[in-house]
């Protein structure tokens, strides 16, 4: 009896914290997760990219012909949303609620291939990819 008051006093709380939030924050795209918004997000993709793939590497050598068609298949598919620059800075990308990481950065450059693999290939449920 005790542990079903327990559970339903937190779930009672999640509730009203998450109406809270909101209520508050509205839903809105427009202004940037917060900090534990975006902590949260990153470790729920860590944990979503399965540790067998996550290791892999890119099995394409990194030569000219390889690295112009990356640059071209990323200007037709991926800069309308993470601009050519990989900066997320574009009319459509300020939009979207994530915004799209900037690739510029650590938090990018700093994953596997095999993650990076994963997250193209698979998208992330609830934002744009």
């Amino acid at each position: 009896m005790r542990t079903t008051v327990a559970v339903a006093v937190v779930l009672a709380l999640v509730v009203a914290g998450g109406y809270g939030y909101l209520v508050t924050t509205g839903l809105s795209a427009r202004p940037s997760p917060s900090a534990l918004e975006a902590t949260v997000m990153r470790r729920l993709r860590s944990v979503a990219v399965p540790r067998a793939l996550r290791d892999r590497e890119n099995p394409v050598p990194a030569d000219a012909a390889a690295l112009a068609d990356a640059m071209a298949h990323f200007a037709d598919h991926c800069a309308s949303c993470h601009d050519n620059d990989g900066s997320g800075e574009t009319s459509l990308g300020r939009g979207l609620f994530p915004r799209p990481p900037d690739l510029r950065l650590a938090a990018t450059q700093d994953l596997s291939d095999g993650a990076l693999f994963y997250i193209i290939e698979h998208g992330i449920r609830f934002t744009g990819m």
